[in-house]
């Protein structure tokens, strides 16, 4: 099948019928008016994080950071109120009455942003939680944006059946408390005797309120002291157990294929199997137990073999794969790795959604900075040419990926709101691309870097035009090539009375729909960082990292200001980056991102994906 890519105007301000994914012609996967719902959406979750740091009681008015991370902590409690409730639903859609309030929304749009976490949490079981995950697994974003104010972006009052479903069925008001001292308490059950603890506090002394690095309470029943390694590791032998009583049920990061993303049964019970290998031989973990049993006595056996540690979890697994090796968690398999970081936090999600909601913040500031989410930014359709032309970048992505699957790629906007409609997202990329891709949140900062730089080699290549003008490192490849895309596209004259660069008047743009030379939009090709790991901010190794990237930064500079007359776009590139006032080269600040909330949440480790 002959492949035809779009012709454009200068500055496209509408979708072509279709764009080129390898060997595919699809229609537009992802819509301008969901970009636009979207950014209000994100737009209203700034404008919440303002409202709670702005504060001038309760804690957030002496530390603006931990309160927020308190209300993000407070946020994610409720949205498992929320799921793991049990809704009555008739109707497959998801009707005005279903949605919850916008910072329930924020947590189940995070959680949604990480499509196979997502997709495998809500189809290993058949709890009353997995079924609620099925019924909001596409975000009604267009019905979302219209229950917020278009100017002042705060959420619309609720309909009085919105408050009512909501409070029914979460036992918890509608709105929550913008302000959280250290008197503000919620409910726990004891990991180890299964009492209700109602009087944990979410900010204590030493750390060690729920919504700090170092939690820890004494049950009131049992007096035993429990932390949220302890709640995980629970969960995962009550999942065991459930297996045992003859329920369907498959254990995280287990149910499906690891590149293609397809579910598969047969494939978890064969990795259970034989992860369970020792647990079996020494607890009987495989072996059905009669419906007389008392179930949370089974549970308890269990995870008191464990020592309720996630990371005894793990070495129980490498004894079973390694059965004449000592465990040794320096070089854990990356698999055993990922399962046994699914059973260390509280909560029945398999990810650490609190520590997700606060990366996804990085991202949310970029949106804001770079305009994006300012009402009526793109209300008229003359306007709308850097939403087409993210729209366009991202189908380019695919494309990208459908010919170099190993790549690593980021253009954030478009790829989140196609993730968005979750099964809409597992198909298309199934189709086009063989695979499910996720999008891991937590990436250390070297390996995010180098992906960076592969994705722009790939994409120039391809292209013919540079992945990114906003002043970063300039392109490192030794000089430009036609790629082998350029029989795709078509070359397009005209002028634009937009504001440009100095040097960007001699530069020939064929591709005006994936690359502006429009200085006011430079920063819409700023590589993605929100999900970046450097570890410790002030460790020795994350400020070699980013003295090594600024060191490679100056060397492509140099070598792009010689290079300038055979490829102007590297001229542009360099100049951006030694004249644009304000602008910070990605990947070289270890504060950035998550980087921010180190002091109070702790740092995530980067789980590898092999």
């Amino acid at each position: 099948m002959s492949l035809q890519t779009p012709s454009y105007s200068e500055y496209p301000t509408s979708l072509p019928a279709h764009f080129p994914i390898g060997s595919y012609q699809p229609t537009p996967l992802v819509s301008v008016t969901e970009l636009q719902a979207h950014l209000r959406l994100l737009g209203a979750f700034h404008k919440l994080k303002e409202d709670v740091q702005s504060q001038v009681e309760g804690i957030a008015a002496t530390n603006k950071e931990l309160g927020w991370v308190i209300f993000v902590n407070r946020a994610v409690y409720r949205f498992f109120a929320w799921t793991a409730a049990t809704w009555n639903k008739s109707s497959p859609t998801l009707s005005e009455m279903y949605i919850p309030p916008l910072d329930v929304i924020m947590v189940w749009h995070t959680y949604l942003l990480n499509p196979r976490a997502f997709f495998e949490d809500a189809h290993r079981m058949s709890t009353t939680y997995c079924t609620n995950l099925i019924a909001i697994e596409e975000m009604p974003l267009t019905l979302i944006s219209s229950l917020i104010d278009p100017q002042t972006l705060d959420p619309l009052p609720p309909s009085e059946t919105r408050q009512l479903f909501f409070e029914q069925v979460s036992q918890m008001p509608y709105h929550m408390p913008m302000v959280t001292d250290y008197s503000d308490m919620l409910t726990l059950n004891c990991p180890f005797c299964a009492h209700p603890n109602q009087s944990i506090r979410w900010v204590a002394d030493g750390e060690s309120g729920f919504a700090q690095t170092n939690f820890s309470h004494v049950c009131d029943q049992c007096g035993t002291s429990f932390n949220k390694s302890n709640i995980g590791v629970r969960r995962f032998c009550e999942e065991v157990t459930r297996r045992r009583t003859g329920e369907r049920v498959f254990i995280s990061e287990t149910l499906l294929q690891p590149l293609s993303g397809i579910k598969s049964e047969a494939h978890s019970i064969e990795i259970m199997t034989k992860l369970f290998g020792w647990m079996e031989a020494m607890y009987q973990v495989n072996q059905p137990i009669p419906p007389e049993s008392n179930f949370d006595a089974e549970v308890t056996k269990l995870a008191l073999a464990l020592g309720y540690d996630y990371l005894e979890l793990a070495d129980a697994f490498q004894r079973a794969v390694r059965p004449f090796l000592v465990p040794d968690r320096s070089i854990m398999a990356p698999r055993i790795q990922r399962i046994s970081v699914a059973y260390s936090h509280a909560g029945l999600a398999s990810l650490d959604l609190v520590g997700a909601v606060l990366r996804q913040g990085a991202f949310i500031e970029k949106m804001v900075e770079l305009g994006w989410t300012q009402p009526g930014r793109f209300d008229l359709v003359s306007e709308t040419a850097p939403l087409v032309r993210s729209i366009a970048r991202y189908h380019a992505f695919l494309d990208l990926m459908a010919v170099n699957p190993r790549w690593f790629f980021d253009i954030d906007l478009v790829w989140h709101t196609h993730q968005l409609k979750s099964w809409h997202y597992r198909d298309d990329t199934y189709k086009y691309l063989r695979c499910f891709p996720n999008h891991d949140d937590s990436v250390e900062s070297p390996l995010l870097s180098k992906g960076y730089d592969l994705t722009a080699k790939a994409w120039k290549d391809r292209f013919g035009v540079p992945y990114s003008v906003c002043g970063c490192i300039p392109d490192t490849d030794p000089e430009s090539r036609l790629s082998r895309f350029t029989s795709k596209i078509t070359s397009i004259g005209g002028s634009s009375s937009k504001k440009t660069s100095p040097s960007s008047e001699g530069i020939s743009n064929p591709r005006p729909d994936l690359v502006t030379t429009e200085i006011d939009e430079a920063d819409a090709t700023h590589p993605s960082e929100h999900n970046q790991q450097f570890g410790d901010p002030n460790s020795k190794e994350a400020l070699q990292t980013a003295k090594k990237r600024e060191k490679q930064s100056t060397k492509c500079v140099s070598t792009a200001k010689k290079s300038a007359s055979r490829d102007p776009w590297k001229g542009l590139q360099a100049e951006r980056n030694e004249k644009r006032d304000g602008h910070k080269e990605a990947f070289m600040d270890p504060n950035y991102g998550s980087g921010t909330y180190y002091p109070y949440w702790g740092v995530s480790v980067a789980v590898p994906v092999g």
